[in-house]
């Protein structure tokens, strides 16, 4: 091993819950959505970290599709790491520092827990295609029996992937008071018609091999064709285009022999692996079963999403990545939606990774500021919020934190890095939430604490019923947006009062640099170059008082402010920016 090597094993370790080992739980019975009673259950499962005495640092994480109850550390019994080690340990995401972790096997799987491939009592032989059709709230219900077997009456979070995420839906819906937040991650509240299809072919494939005998194979040869090709398919919509040209391209293997129909290229070789070690370690049956408990999940109820979400009191965190077309943004996006409409605090982050629906297993630094900063916010106790904001606070920002009254509802748009909104919160206790579009903005106002959405301000109103807040704030975005007279007739809308504030493209300054140097103004308020600013709408404090005479918009309340000062004669000439506080 090289002093490399070296390093990283030994920081693998300092990180690591070590060695750990599955155990199983044992039930009488469990009812089905189906009617059916299940009986004699085993259910696989492992801990990281301690429950405290309190019992209310517990978090449950729910895996995917292939995943098992192994999630962190090294297996005691494979030697194996954790598929989510990179995500569950001290100082991690998931920190065991601070949080008990539990992840269980769901019903259905192969790994431990009731499954096809399990002795059924009433034949003493395996259950294969007798084993009763189970749901996604199957699963959860047979979790909530190890919860309780456990003494938790309520999980600090429930948070998973893919299926996972689907887990977590169901908890936060069929167990609303168990859970005081979800975190979704590349997940749907149903699947589309192209994810049923995908599906149907594995299942088709497995099915179609000789040796699947109709589910009774476990006596002789395992369907291992058809459940390595099913396997194969499946890679195939984990990653994306981008990912697989750049791990594989249009290289060739050594060795080969062309045009014999074996795996030439690097990419057909890699999935002939995955389909191979899949063999190895899956049931085909426990693909069949819990691939049809996917397709039938179905999260609304035959209801619109929103008014299933309604009342829910935990808060949610959902990511979604850019690349992701398994489990696209859009639907990600319906979740957030439905939390906006039906009043549940909610953050959203859409992360840039090239690396498709795998992204939720590789993405581990981004993953890790979003959900380490927001697990910290929900454990604190009451969920009281302690800001740290950095510098100095400007004129503008002390106005703004004038304008709003105590206690109310704040929407802001284009909430940047999140320190007006966290000023407000701290100052005037709002409840807020806030809009933005840079990435690495979101990421800082989880770190303070905050619910924020990542999206465009043209769109993200939509989302909002009539009057859902006391006050909607556009300060230094209404210049940057491309459509601003609609983006303030939505903020009149979803608002009583709205304050906007922007640089006065009328200061004597952006004059001055016109009339004498005949160039597009670079001054203290606009600050920017023609070819790289953000700015798309340049107005000054009378096109605005204009704007809002010929909507006939009330303006209640106006300040004008030049360096560090409040402005009171000649505004539009002396004024660096206006700030406005307007209302239908």
């Amino acid at each position: 091993m090289s002093f490399e090597d070296a390093q990283v094993a030994d920081t693998r370790a300092e990180n690591s819950v070590g060695e750990t080992e599955t155990r199983f739980f044992l039930f009488h019975s469990l009812k089905l959505e189906s009617g059916e009673e299940l009986s004699s259950i085993t259910l696989a499962y492992e801990t990281y970290g301690q429950l405290n005495a309190a019992k209310d640092n517990a978090i449950l994480i729910c895996h995917a599709l292939s995943g098992d109850a192994h999630a962190a550390g090294i297996s005691k019994e494979t030697g194996k790491e954790g598929w989510w080690d990179s995500m569950i340990g001290p100082g991690k995401a998931f920190d065991t520092n601070h949080y008990f972790i539990i992840c269980s096997n769901v019903i259905g799987g192969c790994r431990g827990s009731t499954g096809p491939s399990s002795h059924n009592p009433a034949t003493g032989k395996p259950y294969a295609l007798d084993f009763p059709i189970i749901t996604v709230g199957d699963m959860v219900r047979a979790q909530v029996k190890l919860i309780d077997h456990m003494g938790i009456d309520k999980l600090l979070s429930v948070a998973g992937g893919s299926m996972g995420g689907m887990q977590a839906l169901e908890w936060l819906v069929s167990f609303p008071n168990r859970v005081r937040s979800a975190i979704p991650i590349s997940t749907t509240p149903r699947h589309s018609s192209q994810q049923i299809a995908f599906n149907e072919v594995g299942r088709q494939a497995i099915m179609a091999d000789p040796d699947w005998k109709d589910g009774n194979y476990y006596d002789d040869s395992v369907p291992g064709r058809g459940l390595s090709v099913a396997r194969m398919l499946g890679h195939i919509t984990y990653m994306s285009d981008a990912s697989m040209q750049k791990k594989f391209g249009r290289r060739v293997q050594e060795d080969r022999e062309p045009f014999k129909f074996t795996a030439d290229f690097e990419v057909e070789g890699y999935l002939h692996y995955r389909g191979r070690s899949f063999v190895e370690r899956f049931d085909a049956n426990s693909y069949l079963f819990i691939t049809k408990a996917l397709d039938y999940f179905d999260v609304t109820r035959g209801r619109k999403l929103h008014e299933v979400f309604s009342g829910i009191a935990a808060r949610v965190l959902v990511i979604a990545f850019k690349s992701d077309w398994l489990y696209p943004a859009y639907q990600s996006l319906a979740i957030v939606k439905a939390c906006k409409l039906a009043g549940v605090e909610a953050t959203y982050c859409e992360v840039d990774s090239t690396y498709g629906h795998d992204a939720f297993l590789i993405e581990i630094e981004e993953e890790t500021h979003l959900i380490k900063h927001y697990l910290e916010t929900v454990s604190r106790e009451n969920g009281s919020l302690v800001f740290d904001i950095e510098g100095p606070i400007s004129v503008a920002h002390r106005m703004v934190v004038d304008m709003v009254r105590p206690g109310s509802s704040v929407l802001d748009l284009g909430c940047g890095d999140g320190t007006l909104l966290a000023l407000l919160a701290q100052e005037r206790n709002v409840r807020g939430q806030g809009i933005e579009k840079d990435e690495h903005a979101i990421y800082q106002c989880v770190a303070k604490g905050l619910s924020v959405f990542h999206g465009d301000l043209d769109t993200g109103l939509s989302e909002y019923g009539d009057d859902s807040f006391d006050y909607v704030i556009l300060n230094e975005s209404l210049q940057q947006v491309p459509q601003p007279d609609h983006v303030l007739k939505e903020a009149l809308r979803v608002s009583k009062e709205v304050i906007v504030g922007f640089p006065n493209f009328g200061h004597i300054a952006s004059r001055s640099h016109i009339f004498f140097k005949g160039k597009s103004p670079v001054t203290r308020a606009l600050p920017y170059r023609w070819h790289d600013t953000p700015n798309l709408h340049f107005l000054s404090i009378s096109d605005f008082i204009e704007y809002c005479r010929v909507r006939r918009v009330n303006v209640k309340r106006a300040v004008y402010i030049g360096k560090n000062r409040t402005v009171r004669i000649l505004p539009n000439l002396l004024a660096e920016s206006g700030l406005f506080l307007i209302t239908k």
